[in-house]
């Protein structure tokens, strides 16, 4: 008589699917910002930008070049460490972002990027600009008045003046050139025209502000020495071991706290959810045969003389002492023999190996009884014996058995 089913099949799986589904959708509407979450720029002026004004390209080959680079989209000022440098490239400033920009610019080193183009994303190949043009040069002003209240930004065209150079490499920005003026700043690389790279003393902080970004932009690292001044630039900021932190919040990669769990519908935690999600899955079909009659066990010993073999072999198996079973198989096998071919009484262990070694030659058997005992009793001092040798001399003297007895 069988047992009734809690839920019919179907019943089941229709439970399940809704189950999952409602958790799916419950997980989806908390993840959902009501501000519709911060803007991202893929394209843009970002490390993780690949475009012609992205910065991936320098990240990569500092990266090669074995400097350690992080990529911070939240408290970029608690992953600094000794010798690191904030690196805030065109921030997009604005009156919510410009207290959040005043305490990055307090970190110990800082690389202050002052904003140059904007661009208009490709809508058919992603990570690309489909045209590219320049800031108003108020905005870059704007940036730089964080780091001093004074400082004008100019823009030219034709080949730069760089007699004051003190990094070594030449830049080659595109033009028009952006240049910094201030007072304040000492330069570092500039001339006559103004300052492309300066410092702003302030006590022992170092703050380097880099007027023209092409010198370090994807597009401009394959022009004249602009990837050898931009390394240039980075190791003179850098200390032994300090790695290059790239603040991205000021880009609008922003982590947004209020909403936490909308993080995980966010590359690269998005895998982790669908990873577990699979696991859910896996554990509800594992778990759906349960429901209903319990499946019959098999039984503890297995019936008839092969389960009883096989069940002996397993015991001797564990126990571990198939070595002096197949010694003692041996010694068997071998007076059982002695008594079925009338072999002398009172003949020691040697002796009669010796009559049964004549009887065996006398009747051509191919085995030698003495060679499988001498194994025998090798295996049996061997901690752990061959297995394939514990067989091979089980089988040969049953072989040498019937060949004495019954002939070849």
């Amino acid at each position: 008589m069988s047992e009734a089913r809690i839920f019919p099949a179907r019943g089941l799986v229709a439970v399940i699917t809704v189950a999952a589904v409602a958790f799916v959708g419950v997980l989806f509407f908390m993840g959902r910002s009501d501000k519709g979450g911060s803007p991202t720029d893929a394209a843009g002026p970002g490390v993780y930008s690949r475009s012609a004004i992205g910065y991936a390209g320098i990240a990569r080959l500092l990266e090669e070049a074995g400097v350690p680079v992080a990529k911070s989209r939240f408290d970029a000022l608690e992953k600094l460490g000794s010798g690191s440098v904030l690196v805030i490239a065109e921030p997009r400033l604005s009156d919510a972002s410009e207290p959040t920009m005043r305490r990055l610019l307090t970190a110990p080193t800082v690389l202050l990027v002052l904003p140059k183009w904007t661009g208009e994303p490709s809508g058919t190949r992603p990570g690309w600009l489909a045209s590219a043009e320049l800031r108003p040069v108020d905005q870059a002003e704007r940036v730089l008045r964080l780091a001093t209240e004074k400082g004008q930004v100019s823009r030219m065209s034709g080949s730069g003046d760089w007699s004051l150079n003190q990094l070594g490499p030449a830049p080659a920005p595109v033009e028009p050139m952006q240049l910094a003026h201030d007072e304040e700043l000492r330069p570092i690389v500039g001339g006559r025209n103004g300052i492309l790279v300066g410092e702003l003393a302030r006590g022992q902080q170092r703050l380097w502000v880099l007027s023209d970004p092409d010198v370090i932009a994807n597009h401009g690292l394959s022009k004249g020495g602009n990837v050898a001044l931009a390394f240039a630039i980075f190791n003179a900021l850098r200390g032994s071991g300090g790695s290059i932190v790239f603040d991205e919040a000021v880009h609008g990669y922003a982590f947004d706290a209020a909403n936490p769990l909308s993080v995980l519908f966010r590359a690269p935690f998005v895998f982790v959810v669908i990873q577990a999600a699979f696991a859910a899955i896996l554990l509800l079909w594992a778990a759906m045969t349960r429901f209903g009659a319990p499946e019959a066990l098999p039984p503890a010993l297995a019936a008839g003389r092969q389960g009883l073999l096989r069940n002996a072999a397993g015991l001797l198996e564990f126990a571990g002492r198939q070595q002096i079973i197949v010694e003692r198989y041996v010694q068997a096998t071998i007076r059982y023999a002695a008594s079925q071919l009338r072999a002398p009484r009172g003949l020691a262990d040697d002796a009669l190996l010796a009559w049964l070694q004549r009887i065996g030659k006398a009747r051509a058997v191919t085995l030698d009884c003495a060679e499988i005992v001498r194994r025998s009793r090798q295996l049996l001092s061997e901690r752990r014996p061959d297995r394939r040798a514990l067989s091979q001399a089980a089988r040969d003297v049953h072989r040498w058995k019937g060949e004495i007895i019954d002939g070849r």
